[in-house]
């Protein structure tokens, strides 16, 4: 078990695709001490930029072993952002979900989701499902669109 000493329980990062204002709080990535971060964040940027951008709108994705959801979040805000900008108000994704073993990847997931428009997400953070599953089951991380 790990225990934190000091400094706040998670560190943030900006969603591949949001807005790259240092200021602003849009479509941020959290990391706890549990789980697992890749290395090389800016290259896997470019390949969750590749994903996205082949994902056909209206898609319903399912992302599996999902990690705290990077390639699912950063599908989900591009397709939001192209929605808005085109004015389509059946644009998007349809509903998204990440699935991994790990339940801390759950609460970062969720802190992800609150971070980003609601009309992008389509639900308040109060709405997001929360599974808290026990260690060893399998747990889910929920978006559905509007």
């Amino acid at each position: 078990r790990w225990h934190p000493i000091e400094g706040p329980p998670y560190i943030r990062e900006k969603l591949p695709g949001a807005d790259p204002d240092p200021d602003s709080r849009e479509g941020l990535l959290y990391f706890s001490p549990m789980v697992f971060r890749q290395a090389n964040y800016e290259g896997f940027g470019e390949i969750a930029k590749q994903v996205r951008e082949v994902i056909p709108n209206g898609s319903k994705v399912c992302e599996l072993y999902a990690g705290v959801g990077l390639l699912g979040l950063s599908a989900l805000l591009h397709h939001g952002k192209m929605a808005e900008e085109y004015d389509d108000p059946d644009g998007g994704i349809q509903w998204l979900r990440c699935s991994d073993e790990n339940p801390e990847n759950a609460r970062c997931f969720e802190r992800a989701v609150s971070s980003m428009p609601m009309k992008i997400t389509g639900r308040s953070p109060k709405q997001l499902q929360k599974d808290n599953g026990k260690k060893g089951k399998r747990t889910r991380k929920n978006y559905k669109g509007k």
